[in-house]
């Protein structure tokens, strides 16, 4: 690991372990009159993480206009076809009609792709996975997976490992490791403008 994801990875580190005790930030919403969208965001944490790890995420979806946020959390031993049924239902029971949107790091990701498979057509407008675990059979080709390049425990796709179809996108982040995927900037403009034009997509298909 070069110096440069060394140090993000810390100080990604320092930011998840300052999170911890910030978990009424996390429950805060907007009174409906004040949202400004219908539709929901519902973000996952990694293994051993919980919902404080995605405060950085939360802000930035609330200041770009996803006000209507939630949080899946999952016991660390509990079978994934289990979250997967979970987290689909808290989907289903979040539409109001204008559908959702799931963003997860690490196996919150997975936990998100197999919830995504699960719901109705249409109910999940964009699904992003960050530093989350794959198969090579994987076929998600409405996710955006977005991967650090030097990441240990979830390196990214290579080639024949990376089929066509596996993803609708697949974004590498240079110096970037398990963590640091997570805080990037780059991350969060991606994930931000994914789900700024499934939005502007589904509004266009109600008019």
């Amino acid at each position: 690991m070069n110096p440069i994801t060394s140090a993000r990875e810390i100080a990604a580190a320092g930011m998840l372990l300052a999170s911890y005790p910030l978990d009424v930030l996390t429950r805060l919403q907007f009174p409906r009159g004040w949202r400004r969208s219908r539709d929901t965001v519902i973000l996952a944490h990694g293994l051993g993480g919980d919902r404080t790890n995605l405060l950085a995420f939360a802000l930035a979806l609330r200041l770009a206009g996803f006000d209507t946020l939630g949080f899946f959390e999952y016991p660390a031993r509990q079978a994934l076809e289990v979250s997967a049924a979970q987290m689909a239902e808290m989907g289903a029971q979040a539409d109001g009609g204008a559908g959702v949107h799931l963003i997860g790091h690490s196996l919150g990701g997975t936990i998100a792709r197999l919830a995504a498979a699960r719901s109705a057509n249409g109910g999940v407008r964009s699904l992003v996975t960050i530093g989350s675990p794959y198969a090579a059979e994987c076929h998600s080709p409405s996710e955006v997976a977005i991967f650090g390049a030097e990441d240990p425990i979830v390196p990214p796709p290579r080639g024949d490992r990376f089929p066509d179809g596996m993803f609708k996108r697949m974004i590498v982040l240079r110096n970037t490791g398990h963590l640091g995927v997570l805080y990037h900037e780059r991350t969060i403009c991606v994930t931000l403008a994914e789900l700024a034009a499934n939005r502007a997509a589904s509004r266009s298909a109600q008019a």
